[in-house]
């Protein structure tokens, strides 16, 4: 059985200089009073609530370690490129 967090991201309606309205992303919290918080602030504030795995952060770093081995195997292929040519 998989557990689940929820996250709740913040976002802010403005409108651009040629009057569309746009949302922009500007906080990401776990805490549902802070969320409630940001949209009781005005109209123009509100949040979307997400679940996620809870073991996120291992799958964060299991993916950061990949990414830095992809990118080291790239550096090396490079390296050797270079010493063959």
């Amino acid at each position: 059985m998989m557990d689940y967090v929820n996250v709740y991201v913040l976002t802010n309606l403005t409108i651009d200089g040629n009057g569309e309205v746009k949302s922009k992303v500007v906080g990401v919290t776990f805490n549902i009073h802070e969320a409630e918080a940001h949209r009781a602030k005005g109209v123009e504030n509100e949040f979307d609530t997400f679940q996620i795995d809870s073991d996120w952060r291992e799958d964060a770093e299991v993916t950061a370690t990949v990414l830095a081995m992809r990118a080291f195997r790239e550096i090396v292929a490079l390296q050797v490129e270079e010493a063959l040519r």
